[in-house]
């Protein structure tokens, strides 16, 4: 690492003399060439400066008294220099200046900077991060502050003080008493570092604390419904109409790609004729503002007109009757039970068996469906799908066929 360099300079300025004829004093700071000026409040006649050893010429009791005083100003520069260095802050100029004048740099604590990131991220909500992503942050911090109450019983944890050994013990914290997953635990450590990244780049720590830490991901095995167990809900009769409601908006999911919140807001508007001559959903996704791009199929399409009179239009002037989330994934777990399946329904498994069942399996390339779901990345597409047994068969079988002596 380069040295950082770091000077003192006392001047007198000729171009403000006072009333009484003598020159304002100045000290200059100056570390790793960027400047820093302020009045030491002191004057003295021109001609009795010393431009080259920056002092007071001659041995009078006034000239002596003054040299005292710079060389006093000058070891108090030193004494701060020394203690900002051993608080392991970036020193700058200003910053040294400031401590001379008893102007105290804020020391910011690591619940305020993670506060204020969320408060400002809150309000850029619609335009550059979504309700997801603020909620997100939300728990990190939820969770910084209840690790810093129970691991040190300080909730005012200073930013200089967060290290290598803060974070593995957090994340072990949230592996444990938190009772996270791996990857959930990952995205909770991810939202700290870049509270660091903050700080780092705002001069309020000196070194990365994340320079020996590794964020790794684990495999997740995506579960998707098969085509039989898909026309298990698709043929099953309900007694109750609210689950049968909910059936149907899976079926939807399942045929659309649709997540959840878009599931919820999809309006009216979001129904365009497409280049084909057919019916396309087109909206920007909640999660990342992406824009998707969806051919309505048929079963899709019949699910919209069977609502079409549905209140819903009116209420929220939305096309589906989208009861809330939690609601929905618990009336999912019926639909299971009555239909006989045994996998866990949820409103993401839908988006899982889109992407595999209803278009990869079905020979759609991973780039067009990538764009059906409204991915930024070919990568996250890849961590949806899921190639089934079945279309390795039929592939397979196609191969024998023409290897076939």
């Amino acid at each position: 690492m380069k040295r950082a360099t770091f000077s003192i300079l006392f001047f007198i300025k000729k171009s403000k003399l006072l009333k009484n004829g003598t020159a304002p004093i100045y000290l200059r700071v100056t570390i790793n060439g960027k400047r820093s000026e302020i009045s030491i409040k002191r004057s003295i006649t021109p001609k009795l400066w010393d431009t080259v050893r920056n002092k007071a010429k001659g041995n009078s009791q006034e000239s002596k008294d003054l040299n005292e005083y710079l060389n006093s100003v000058r070891g108090q520069l030193y004494t701060h220099h020394q203690a900002l260095q051993e608080s392991s802050k970036i020193i700058t100029s200003k910053m040294l200046t400031n401590a001379f004048l008893g102007i105290g740099e804020k020391q910011w604590t690591l619940l305020e900077l993670f506060q204020e990131h969320n408060e400002n991220m809150k309000s850029l909500i619609g335009q550059e991060y979504s309700p997801l992503t603020y909620q997100r942050y939300e728990a990190g911090l939820k969770h910084i502050k209840t690790f810093c109450k129970v691991q040190y019983r300080n909730e005012a944890y200073q930013l200089s003080e967060v290290n290598h050994k803060f974070i593995t013990a957090f994340e072990f914290y949230l592996k444990t008493t938190a009772k996270c997953g791996h990857n959930a635990a990952m995205k909770h450590v991810k939202a700290l570092k870049k509270i660091t990244r903050i700080a780092l780049a705002n001069d309020y720590i000196r070194r990365d604390p994340f320079a020996n830490y590794k964020i790794t991901q684990k495999t997740v095995e995506r579960s998707c419904l098969t085509q039989k167990e898909i026309n298990k809900l698709l043929e099953k009769e309900f007694e109750i109409e609210r689950i049968e409601v909910v059936r149907d908006l899976f079926v939807f999911q399942c045929y659309t790609g649709l997540s959840y919140r878009d599931l919820e807001k999809l309006s009216k508007r979001h129904i365009q004729i497409g280049i084909d001559g057919y019916k396309w959903i087109i909206l920007k996704r909640t999660k990342t503002g992406s824009e998707c791009r969806i051919p309505i199929l048929p079963i899709a399409e019949g699910i919209l007109k069977k609502y079409k009179n549905n209140p819903c239009h009116q209420l929220k002037e939305t096309l589906l009757p989208v009861p809330s989330n939690q609601k929905m994934n618990a009336y999912l777990k019926e639909v299971a039970d009555v239909c006989g399946i045994k996998k866990k329904l949820h409103t993401h498994l839908a988006r899982h068996t889109y992407a595999t069942t209803i278009t990869l399996s079905q020979g759609i390339p991973m780039e067009t469906v990538s764009k059906l779901l409204g991915h930024k990345k070919i990568a996250t597409t890849q961590i949806y799908s899921k190639v089934l047994d079945a279309k390795i068969s039929q592939d397979m079988a196609k191969l024998m066929t023409k290897t076939v002596s």
